[in-house]
């Protein structure tokens, strides 16, 4: 003999319905909490080696102080130059986030305008063939080779990151405006005589920015990456400037002698910020989700 289950009640069913919203409440308030803490990670690292005045200076060795451990006076120890880790850690973000950030900027400037009119047509057709291209080719021999063509130095690294980060936008905002073109505001929009520019912007970007803006953040992250790997190997910004990836290249010669401290402290840094780019970007995905859901 088989027992049915009691229908839910009114009372059961607002039940279940505050308690589903009181998950996403707290939900999208631990995500602004969290973003909250990256955005102060990204922006106060930078600002901490602008204003100063390191404990030691960054840029003088000392003959006496090679390779010491972490102590009072050394907080992540020093390299094998003698140089202060922790003050060129602090000194190095100065340089690497602001030309992540840069170079992201750069690359949705010139990718998004070319995405959104690239949708049909031959010019359309060869661009994506151009990005395919880009696309089929590992992203740090692009780097290099563009940095090889024009020199080193922040400004080239910025357009070499820049020229790697465009094809990503261009995709998306091309997807995107295929996406909204069929849709009735944008057929309207052209029917009452809304240039192509208007329509663009006005009309489908302005509905596809969120996702735009989920990408150039997870695109900062992997440009602040790929930054570090260029450094790593010595094609990036020229000494005697420190940067991430000079630094754990360096260090890494260190740790043949179980001196880690030199390589990890630089490491560490350079995951902190990648993550607080990535947390943005979920918490940018998510209160997307919650505008989606309301309409």
């Amino acid at each position: 003999m088989s027992v049915q289950s009691a229908p839910p009640t009114s009372a059961s069913i607002r039940a279940v319905r505050w308690s589903r919203r009181g998950r996403l409440r707290l939900g999208a308030r631990w995500n602004g909490i969290a973003a909250t803490i990256a955005v102060i990670v990204i922006i106060g690292l930078p600002v901490l080696a602008l204003i100063g005045p390191y404990p030691i200076d960054p840029f003088r060795p000392d003959p006496n102080a090679i390779g010491i451990a972490p102590n009072g006076v050394h907080w992540f120890g020093t390299d094998g130059n003698g140089m202060d880790v922790f003050a060129r850690t602090i000194e190095a973000a100065k340089l690497d986030v602001p030309i992540s950030v840069a170079a992201t900027l750069l690359a949705l400037v010139v990718g998004v305008p070319i995405g959104l009119f690239a949708t049909t047509g031959r010019v359309g057709d060869a661009v994506m063939r151009v990005v395919d291209a880009f696309a089929a080719l590992p992203i740090i021999v692009i780097a290099i080779v563009a940095i090889q063509l024009m020199g080193g130095g922040a400004w080239n690294v910025i357009l070499a990151i820049a020229i790697v980060g465009a094809p990503r936008f261009v995709r998306l905002s091309r997807a995107s405006a295929i996406a909204l073109r069929s849709s009735r505001y944008v057929e309207a929009a052209i029917a009452i005589g809304c240039s192509p520019l208007r329509v663009a912007f006005n009309h489908v970007f302005r509905n596809a920015y969120g996702v735009v803006l989920v990408q150039a953040t997870l695109t900062a992250a992997n440009a602040l990456g790929t930054i570090a790997a260029l450094n790593f190997l010595g094609v990036g910004v020229n000494p005697p400037v420190p940067t991430w990836g000079a630094m754990i290249s360096d260090g890494a010669s260190m740790l043949i002698r179980g001196e880690w401290w030199a390589a990890a402290f630089p490491t560490l840094a350079m995951l902190l910020v990648i993550a607080s780019f990535n947390v943005i970007a979920g918490a940018i995905e998510n209160r997307i989700e919650r505008v989606e859901r309301a309409r």
